[in-house]
C-alpha cells in the first residue's frame, strides 16, 4: 500500500490531495490511501480541504495503525521518544525529494510518502477532475458578494500579498516588495490599460500603507481566520492575478478560468517551486 500524508495549510493540502488522485490514477484507488490522522493540525486552519470542497475521505483514508506501522509517524509521547532514540526514519518512509518524478509511476510495495508535490506535472492526468472538485461554496456575506460583483464586472486583477508567518522565515520564503507589484501591474496594463485592483493579504494594513498608489485599489477585508479560503475564491474570479510566493495564491491563479488571463509571479517563487506553468510570467 502507498500512503500519502496530508499536512500544512490549505494550499499545500490542495497540492497533496491532487497528487494523491494522480497516484490513484497510476496505481489504483485501492492501493493508495491518505494519512489525515498523524499530522499535528495546529498550524493555519488545520485540516480544512474536506470542509471547503466537501471532499469525502471515507474510502480514501488510511487507518492510523497502518500509517504508524509503515512509517513510525505516531504523535504520542512514547512514539516520538522512540524516534528520537533511533535517529533514523522507517525504511518505508520517503520524503518527496527522495524520489524522481518517474519513480512515482512505478512504485510498488509498502511506501509512506510525505511532501508537497507543488507543480502541475504531479497531477497532470487528473487536472480536469481537480479543477471540478475544487469548487468553492457560495458566498454568504453581503460584503464579499459585493466584492465578487465588482470583480466580475471590471477588468479585475487579484493581487496577493503574503506576509504573516513569512516574516519569521525571510530566507526560506522571501516576501514580495511593493516594487514587484507595481512592475507586475505595468506588464498587465500593456494589454489592459484600464484595470481594477483587488488586494488580498493576511496583513491588509501593510498593504494599505505600501500599495495605496496602485490603480484604483480595493483592499479586501477578511477578518475571519477560518474563512481565509474566501480570499482564494475571490482571487480565482479575477480576470488576472499577481501572485506571491505562496501556494495559496498559486491555486487562486490556477483555478482562474479566464482563457485570456495574465498571471505574474515573483522570481523568488522559484525557491518554492521547481517550475511554474509555462504561460505565467516571471518578474
Amino acid at each position: 500500500m502507498i500512503i500519502i500524508r496530508l499536512r500544512s495549510g490549505l494550499g499545500n493540502q490542495m497540492f497533496q490531495y491532487a497528487f494523491f488522485k494522480q497516484m490513484q490514477y497510476w496505481h489504483g484507488a485501492e492501493n493508495v490511501k491518505l494519512d489525515i490522522d498523524t499530522f499535528h493540525w495546529k498550524s493555519h486552519n488545520g485540516l480544512e480541504i474536506d470542509k471547503i470542497f466537501t471532499i469525502d475521505f471515507t474510502n480514501d483514508k488510511a487507518d492510523i495503525s497502518q500509517s504508524i506501522a509503515l512509517a513510525d509517524v505516531g504523535r504520542k509521547i512514547h512514539q516520538r521518544a522512540l524516534r528520537k532514540l533511533r535517529g533514523v526514519r522507517h525504511k518505508n518512509y520517503k520524503f518527496w525529494k527522495d524520489l524522481n518524478y518517474e519513480d512515482y509511476k512505478h512504485l510498488s510495495g509498502d511506501i509512506y510518502l510525505e511532501g508537497y508535490w507543488n507543480e502541475e506535472k504531479y497531477f497532470e492526468s487528473v487536472k480536469d477532475y481537480i479543477k471540478n472538485i475544487y469548487t468553492f461554496p457560495k458566498l454568504k456575506n453581503n460584503y464579499h458578494n459585493e466584492i465578487l460583483q465588482q470583480i466580475e464586472s471590471t477588468e479585475s486583477v487579484g493581487i496577493h500579498v503574503r506576509r504573516g508567518d513569512y516574516i519569521k522565515f525571510p530566507d526560506s520564503f522571501p516576501m514580495c516588495t511593493p516594487e514587484f507589484y507595481f512592475d507586475a501591474l505595468e506588464i498587465i496594463k500593456k494589454n489592459h490599460p484600464t484595470l481594477k485592483c483587488f488586494v488580498f493579504s493576511d496583513d491588509i494594513e501593510w498593504c494599505k500603507k505600501e500599495l495605496s498608489a496602485l490603480d484604483n485599489p480595493t483592499f479586501v477585508e477578511n477578518n475571519v481566520k477560518t474563512e481565509a479560503f474566501i480570499d482564494m475564491m475571490l482571487m480565482s474570479k479575477c480576470k488576472h492575478n499577481i501572485i506571491a510566493n505562496s501556494t495559496f495564491s498559486w491555486w487562486a491563479a490556477w483555478l482562474n478560468r479566464n482563457p485570456e488571463k495574465i498571471i505574474i509571479y515573483p522570481e523568488t517563487a522559484l525557491k518554492t517551486y521547481a517550475s511554474l506553468p509555462d504561460n505565467w510570467i516571471k518578474v
